[in-house]
């Protein structure tokens, strides 16, 4: 069995390339059960196991298996860990591919695909909060979809959003001023793009700060405990998501506001199948602020597995 190890996924596909093959992918028939996350046992830090699988219409599939252990980097291990095992339309496996380089791949595909529907075309300065392993990949797959000239990275450590900077200007071919710091107040009401990559139980900024013609991008919770976004953020803003079935299920984005009354379930248009399908409008107006929530689905991870292997076979072939 093949194994794709994290400096090959790299090396083979860009989030740009995910982009193009989710957008196809969105006008095509999948199977995807809703994930299945379980409490790991003798956990302080309430570690979690998460299974999600997938299939497309030829009964080929693929299922994600990830860890999520908050107490693990202090004892120097990733707090997330995973691969996504590749099943062939005989059900045989054929490929392991390491699971926490392609999440963030396709997460950040996930985004810019979402950010070519909603975002202003002149967007050029981008503000990324949170300086995970996610943020980099972040940043780099919205600058590959938006004329972006500035990005202001924000974290709590001052350190940690500098690495995260440096990470940023390694991974994007243009020049772009790249800053960071701690003050989200102070950067917020600047952006164009506001991409929220955190593990953050509580709003990271105040929605009342965001300018007209905003487009907000939240990516880090996938609970219905967590926030990333207040409810000024959410109350006016024109709201999408990336599946309907995993945002009203997981997101407390979008499921703690709608269980108040803050906003009606009408105010979700669509998820990215809708975009894609042309159900739904993107962006109509250069003033409105637009608002995506992702949770992350099998359907994303099947996508990015298959071109990953579909470049690895066609490197081997040329050598």
């Amino acid at each position: 069995m093949l194994y794709v190890d994290p400096v090959t996924v790299r090396r083979v596909a860009s989030s740009l390339e995910i982009v193009s093959a989710l957008d196809g992918a969105l006008r095509a028939d999948y199977v995807i059960p809703l994930r299945q996350l379980l409490e790991l046992p003798n956990r302080e830090d309430g570690g979690i196991f998460v299974s999600m699988p997938g299939f497309d219409s030829t009964g080929a599939g693929a299922v994600k298996l990830v860890t999520v252990c908050p107490g693990n980097p202090k004892i120097g291990l990733p707090a997330v860990q995973a691969v996504v095992v590749v099943f062939s339309e005989a059900g045989t496996p054929v490929a392991v591919i390491d699971g926490v380089t392609l999440t963030y791949l396709r997460t950040g595909a996930v985004s810019a695909l979402a950010t070519r529907y909603l975002a202003r075309e002149n967007s050029t300065h981008l503000v990324i909060i949170g300086t995970g392993g996610l943020a980099p990949t972040l940043a780099a797959a919205q600058c590959s979809v938006r004329p972006i000239t500035r990005v202001t990275v924000c974290g709590r450590r001052a350190e940690h959003a500098e690495a995260t900077a440096r990470a940023i200007r390694a991974m994007v071919n243009r020049r772009i001023e790249i800053t960071s710091g701690t003050d989200v107040d102070s950067a917020v009401p600047y952006a164009d793009i506001v991409s929220c990559a955190t593990s953050s139980a509580t709003p990271v900024f105040a929605g009342k700060s965001l300018k007209a013609g905003t487009h907000v991008d939240l990516v880090g919770s996938f609970s219905i405990t967590r926030r990333e976004a207040d409810d000024d953020a959410v109350k006016d803003a024109r709201i999408f998501v990336d599946n309907l079935e995993g945002a009203l299920a997981e997101a407390g984005d979008i499921v703690d506001p709608l269980r108040r009354g803050v906003i009606r379930r009408e105010q979700i248009e669509g998820d990215l199948a809708d975009l894609a399908r042309g159900r739904v409008r993107g962006r109509s107006k250069d003033n409105e602020i637009t608002l995506f929530k992702s949770v992350g689905c099998a359907m994303q991870d099947l996508v990015a597995a298959k071109l990953i292997l579909a470049k690895v076979s066609a490197a081997e072939h040329r050598h």
